[in-house]
């Protein structure tokens, strides 16, 4: 709120959260988190700030107070607050009042003899700041939501205001978007709010949050009694009802109406006419913030409401005029300015402003010509050229626009200065490449080539004049001509962007006709895809590396298609001028196709060079001048320059292949031939132990080919050396060949040898291994003299660990004549080795005995075994007492009591085949025999009485008894496997089912 003596409130109104009215002293909690009274008592207003006063003091103003302090300042006419950054860009406070935000506030403050002013206030939320309570502390407004925009703590506030000359009444204060129009006595003063982050971030010196601000002048010095702004102009009312629209950007009255209320009032129909119509008095133009193109006219009860149709429609064109108008900065140098000044900023922007307001391509062609007119009348060649580009033909005609941007360039010497001619070129080069880039899209490839050949022309007309100029330029004019150089990159980026819209022969023809060097008819070449041409031409300089780099670089740019035939071809050459460089450009492409063994005889061709060329050097070094391979040693030497030797090239290549996923037994076995002639071990040891599997070692295994090493072929390469022996062994290990590896090792590397025989698995071999580490150190004692044998074999017993060997097994590699003392020890400790092993046999003797004790007893008690069963016990399947059947019955442990019919009949299905044939085949035999022997004797003779039958009968029944009362049925594992077996051969479940078959034929 303001008021008339310079003041600003805040007054919130309040609103009660509970439903529940208790009668009593409770509070309430209002929306910016303040409590008032639920008995009705009415907030009292907040003081902000007073305006126009030195001393500020803050604080509640209570009702009955009468402060006169500030009286002699303006009246607040005009108040506006908005929210900016994080706060958005809605006018007005809502929401949560317990978060802060970026605020601006203006306030205006006039009156008759009074001062008028505008008052700017920002604020900008921070995080020291964002608790009330802290805020309290700094703030002289304690919980206020203006809290941060009056605070006097310059880090999250700053206050400005502007004095405008004159003295009026009431300078009322409009808003439309971002731009503001305020009534004065001597104009309108306008501007915008800066909503940009530059104002909302940290404070800048002198930011008051308003930018474009301007004074426009009344015509005829007639003070309007009221004013309105919209997006695109001002609106004015003076005292004779005349309402003038003026345009903010041209700043002049495009259009007068004059209201005849009287009229208006009679053509309406209103009957009686108001006094205020009728007499004297003046209306008011009315506007709502928010909605700025709703603009109202209003005297008394009349409202007239101020339409606009397309009122935007000649916007462009005053906007257009207003760029036009401008007198630009460049008359300065622009080495002192810079290419990108602010006022060159500022102009481009309102250029692109204007063309933004154009509704249709017409008027969007026209602000483009003239802003191409605007720049080529102050002499910026190069940016008229790219706007001249922009333009239709209709209005800048291909062949009149090119030539007058030729002109300077034709001249040439009878220009005024070779400046002119340069940017005469210049802007020439920027025009076409513009039109390029037009018919490119449009993919016109015979205009595209049409323009790039002119423009081939003009770079190379360039790099020559240059080149001449540099030639004759002394002292400070070197610098002002454009480096050659740099004319080769500029030719260099143009035919490599636009290879494939111009005909690659004519083009090539040009470069030709004007001595271009090879690498730049590679590159174009390379670009336009005629790869053999380009590799050709790279290979053909002078410098032998640099255009070998040259083609590795065109076939490294070139789709893999395209170029992996011409690797193939060239990859010799290739190796033998930049070796590692080549090596490292196909491994690139390794991914992408190129195959590692096509690349192969290359490989090997530049090896048997290097070799070659080594022995050649040597033979020189030597003093011997011969021919090798038919080929003069000293004419050979003369041509080293276009050979490098690289040791490491074709190892980084076949290495790299491998690690990307070559599987290629060739390329595998040729690293290997590598290896085995550097003279260091290490890197093949390494790589063979990389490709060995570790189970291959273990005895009785064959080694498994995970690997496409050849290990045969690797074995023999390196004994055909004589040398790199390690690696040779760990191929033996590979093939499960411990004996061969650890007899090769005795001669290479002994503590080797011993490693091997201790990780040995199998007793007999480990036992053979160290026998024959054993015989070596015998035989190396006897080679020193004799006098260390003892020592040595000794030595080796007490490494190869208890239990492998004993000293009986090495006796035989002792000499015949030794002194005992040396190996006493050895024997006393084999002595009590045998004794302890004699006494654990003894031991496990008598377990065995007490074990067999223990089975003869319970063979004896189970021989004795009874069981007993009730004189009227039931068959557990068929329900009869088993003692009245007149068939064998069986009793089981678990206590069911079975007829032997009945089991057999329950087992038999849970028998298998070869179970139930043997059951068949039994009881046929019992049947035989029982017919051949008396059935009063059987199981009443004595056992030395019984016939040869009655012994074969037992027998067999004892094996049918097996079959098939083995275990109980219905508590064993025929039980588990009839759970998923159905009961439908019941006589229960039969019944069921053909009554169901009753009732569905029912």
């Amino acid at each position: 709120l303001g008021t008339s003596c310079g003041e600003l409130y805040e007054y919130s109104l309040s609103a009660s959260f509970s439903s529940d009215h208790s009668v009593g002293g409770g509070s309430t909690m209002t929306d910016d988190g303040r409590s008032g009274k639920e008995t009705g008592e009415d907030e009292l207003p907040l003081l902000l700030v007073r305006l126009n006063v030195s001393e500020q003091k803050y604080g509640r103003i209570r009702q009955e107070s009468n402060t006169t302090e500030g009286a002699n300042a303006g009246a607040v006419s005009g108040l506006h607050f908005e929210r900016l950054g994080s706060g958005g860009n809605n006018a007005g406070i809502g929401g949560n009042r317990g978060v802060e935000e970026d605020i601006i506030v203006l306030a205006v403050t006039s009156g008759i003899n009074k001062q008028t002013r505008l008052h700017t206030y920002l604020s900008q939320a921070s995080s020291d700041d964002r608790d009330l309570n802290t805020t309290a502390k700094s703030s002289p407004v304690d919980g206020s939501v203006f809290c941060n925009v009056f605070s006097s703590n310059e880090s999250t506030s700053r206050r400005s205001f502007i004095e405008l000359p004159g003295s009026i009444n009431h300078a009322d204060l409009k808003i439309c978007g971002e731009g503001f129009a305020m009534r004065t006595e001597t104009g309108i003063y306008y501007g915008n709010i800066d909503k940009s982050n530059n104002m909302i971030a940290p404070f800048s010196k002198g930011s008051s949050g308003i930018v474009d601000a301007g004074m426009l002048p009344y015509e005829n010095s007639s003070l309007p009694v009221s004013i309105a702004i919209t997006t695109h102009h001002f609106i004015t009312l003076n005292e004779t009802n005349e309402v003038r629209f003026i345009n903010r950007i041209a700043k002049k009255t495009i259009q007068k109406e004059r209201v005849d209320w009287i009229s208006m009032a009679h053509g309406s129909g209103a009957g009686v006419l108001d006094d205020g119509i009728h007499g004297g008095g003046v209306g008011e133009l009315i506007m709502d913030v928010r909605r700025p193109n709703q603009i109202w006219l209003w005297k008394s009860r009349s409202l007239i409401h101020i339409s606009s149709t397309r009122e935007d429609r000649d916007v462009w064109k005053f906007s257009l005029e207003y760029c036009l108008s401008k007198s630009p900065s460049s008359q300065l140098s622009s080495r002192k300015r810079g290419l990108h000044s602010a006022d060159d900023k500022y102009l481009d922007a309102e250029f692109d402003n204007a063309k933004a307001l154009c509704t249709n391509n017409i008027q969007k062609a026209v602000v483009t010509t003239a802003r191409a007119k605007y720049h080529l009348s102050h002499n910026r060649i190069e940016l008229a050229a790219k706007y001249m580009a922009q333009c239709p033909p209709e209005l800048m005609p291909f062949a009149e626009t090119s030539t007058q941007l030729a002109i300077p360039l034709l001249l040439g010497g009878r220009s005024s200065t070779m400046k002119d001619t340069r940017k005469g070129g210049n802007g020439l080069i920027s025009y076409l490449l513009h039109k390029m880039q037009f018919y490119k899209a449009r993919n016109d490839n015979v205009a595209c080539t049409m323009i790039g050949a002119w423009l081939v022309e003009l770079y190379l007309h360039e790099r020559e004049r240059n080149g001449t100029l540099d030639s004759h330029t002394e002292g400070n004019n070197v610098s002002q001509a454009k480096s050659p150089s740099g004319n080769n990159v500029l030719l260099q980026q143009f035919l490599s962007s636009n290879a494939y819209n111009m005909d690659a022969q004519t083009i090539l023809n040009i470069l030709c006709s004007h001595d271009a060097t090879a690498t730049e008819c590679a590159v174009y070449a390379a670009s336009s895809g005629d790869i053999g041409t380009a590799v050709n031409a790279a290979l053909c300089v002078a410098d032998v590396k640099s255009g070998a780099l040259d083609a590795l670089r065109v076939l490294s740019d070139s789709p893999i298609e395209q170029a992996e035939p011409f690797y193939y071809k060239y990859a010799f050459t290739l190796l033998c001028r930049a070796p590692m460089a080549a090596s490292k450009s196909f491994l690139a492409r390794f991914n992408q196709g190129l195959s590692a063994t096509k690349l192969l005889p290359a490989f090997m061709n530049y090896e048997k060079k290097r070799s070659n060329s080594k022995a050649a050097l040597k033979n020189v070094q030597r003093g011997e001048n011969v021919a090798f391979e038919g080929v003069d040693t000293n004419r050979k030497l003369s041509k080293s320059h276009s050979f490098f030797d690289n040791d490491t090239a074709s190892v980084t290549y076949f290495e790299g292949a491998i690690t990307l996923g070559c599987r290629s037994p060739a390329i595998y076995n040729y690293l290997v031939s590598l290896y085995v002639g550097m003279d260091n071990e290490n890197p093949l040891f390494n790589f063979i132990s990389k490709h060995i599997s570790s189970t291959s070692t273990l005895p009785g295994m064959q080694p498994k080919q995970s690997s496409p090493l050849d290990m045969n072929y690797a074995l023999s390469t390196i004994l055909q050396s004589g040398r790199h022996f390690r690696s040779a062994i760990k191929l033996y290990m590979g093939f499960g060949m411990r004996f061969r590896a650890v007899e090769l090792a005795i001669k290479v590397d002994p503590d080797l040898a011993k490693e091997l025989a201790s990780e040995s698995v199998e007793r007999d071999e480990k036992k053979r291994l160290w026998l024959m580490i054993a015989r070596h150190a015998a035989m190396e004692g006897e080679s020193s003299g004799g006098k260390e044998v003892v020592s040595k074999i000794l030595s080796v017993l007490n490494e190869c660990g208890s239990g492998v060997l004993s000293i009986e097994d090495v006796l035989p590699f002792l000499p015949d004549v030794a002194q005992i003392d040396q190996f006493k020890d050895e024997i006393c400790d084999a002595l009590t080795s045998y004794s302890s092993k004699i006494e654990e046999y003894l031991k496990e003797m008598s377990d065995c005995d007490q074990t067999c004790n223990g089975l003869r007893e319970e063979i004896r008690r189970l021989t004795d075994y009874h069981q007993t069963m009730s004189s009227e016990a039931r068959c557990a399947f068929t329900g009869e007492v088993v003692a009245e059947a007149d068939e064998p019955f069986y009793v089981f442990p678990s206590g069911y009591v079975f007829l032997e019919k009945a089991l057999k009949n329950e087992v038999m299905p849970y028998l298998n085949e070869r179970q139930q044939s043997k059951v068949e085949s039994i009881e046929k035999e019992i049947c035989d025999l029982k017919s051949k022997v008396n059935p009063s004797t059987i199981g009443h003779t004595g056992y030395w009485e019984k016939s040869e039958a009655e012994y074969r009968l037992e027998s067999l029944q004892s094996e049918l008894d097996g079959l098939i009362a083995a275990e109980c049925p219905l508590t064993g594992s025929v039980m588990v496997d009839s759970i998923d077996r159905s009961f439908a051969d019941s006589k229960e479940d039969e019944l069921y089912i053909a009554s169901d078959d009753l009732m569905m034929e029912a």
